[in-house]
């Protein structure tokens, strides 16, 4: 029989992000992302997509992790870039464990016009909603 299993740091060692790293200093770096702090069964959480949704969803952040902040950053909102949506524009209820220090979300869209929506910290992107429903927040016309 093998060694038991020891928990390890709660992160992994390549990961910049958390603590004192700012986004500035991991502009450089892939996102890396997570769904640790999506609510469960909440209408727009990655079990409440239809199949083609989820793999659409795995195949755009699967292209995103293999470019730098920095480059969704600059690039377009319609394509591989980020959206910007303040706090006070989510319509839909925000996980507790979402502290008040962030604004703002990002969104980015993985199929059509469809979008999932999270904040980063460091190289992490904390994905809270998948809007294949687009009742997230306003995507104006």
């Amino acid at each position: 029989m093998g060694k038991p299993f020891k928990a390890g740091p709660s992160k992994a060692p390549f990961l910049k992000g958390g603590g004192n790293v700012s986004d500035a200093t991991t502009d450089d770096f892939p996102p890396a992302f997570s769904f640790e702090k999506m609510a469960d069964g909440s209408g727009n959480s990655f079990t409440c997509c239809e199949d083609e949704d989820r793999l659409q969803l795995a195949q755009r952040m699967y292209m995103l992790s293999r470019v730098s902040w920095r480059e969704i950053r600059q690039a377009s909102s319609k394509g591989l870039g980020a959206e910007k949506i303040d706090r006070g524009a989510i319509k839909k209820g925000i996980p507790k464990s979402v502290t008040d220090d962030v604004s703002f979300f990002y969104s980015l869209h993985y199929r059509g016009k469809r979008r999932f929506v999270g904040y980063r910290v460091g190289q992490i992107f904390y994905i809270l909603w998948v809007d294949h429903t687009f009742k997230v927040y306003d995507h104006g016309s």
